[in-house]
């Protein structure tokens, strides 16, 4: 993989990167859906995207962060039509996660200890079984699109857990990733348009899966340092 450069115009697009999040966070996060409204959630992993791109940060974490930002800018507009373009896009980027976590612990032979990967596992793995469970009776036909991204994203988690211990941030990540997700799933097939919760999840969702991208990066930084 090679040494990242993290010079001055990474940290530079990182914080521009990092400033829409927050802008997005406190001043769009509740307001009706907008053009600049979804620019300012993509520009979120839009920058950071860029910013990998200028250190030199391996292709398929670059990939699935623009695919993540195609999904926010989807998403951003609340059009049921546009619903599944958001979930398609990152579906694309759970699995681009699922297959680089399953390279980086099959070339580091990183195994032990295991216990704790294993618990981690059955947590990830009983917590998606117990979502789609009570999830199932709202989805109708969207479940074609909501259970194969499930799995994607429980597929995530499970092979984050595999990842060397130095990295363990982005298995955090992944962990905050999956909360956001099915909050997210939970707030658009499960809660009344007027339920008061929404004032709640709305925040959960976006925070967590800032949080999620973020921790990701950081992990596969650790990850690319130490080659």
């Amino acid at each position: 993989m090679g040494t990242l450069t993290l010079g001055p115009a990474f940290w530079a697009l990182g914080a521009l990167g990092l400033a829409a999040a927050i802008a997005y966070g406190i001043f769009y996060l509740q307001r009706p859906p907008s053009l600049p409204r979804a620019l300012v959630k993509t520009a979120f992993l839009g920058f950071i995207a860029a910013a990998l791109i200028n250190a030199g940060a391996p292709f398929p974490l670059v990939f699935a962060l623009i695919a993540s930002a195609f999904g926010d800018f989807f998403l951003a507009f609340g059009k049921k039509w546009l619903l599944p373009f958001g979930i398609l896009s990152f579906l694309i980027a759970q699995l681009t996660y699922v297959l680089m976590f399953a390279a980086i612990w099959f070339f580091s032979g990183d195994n032990s200890p295991l216990w704790p990967r294993y618990l981690a596992m059955a947590a990830v793995i009983a917590t998606s079984i117990g979502f789609l469970i009570w999830m199932t009776p709202k989805l109708g036909w969207m479940a074609l699109a909501v259970v194969p991204y499930a799995i994607a994203i429980t597929a995530m988690g499970v092979a984050a857990m595999w990842l060397p211990w130095p990295a363990w941030p982005a298995a955090l990540g992944a962990v905050s990733f999956i909360v956001s997700d099915f909050v997210l799933a939970a707030e658009l097939f499960r809660l009344p348009a007027d339920s008061p919760a929404r004032r709640v999840t709305g925040p959960v969702v976006w925070w967590t899966y800032v949080a999620a991208q973020m921790l990701i990066v950081a992990g596969m930084i650790v990850v690319v340092q130490m080659q």
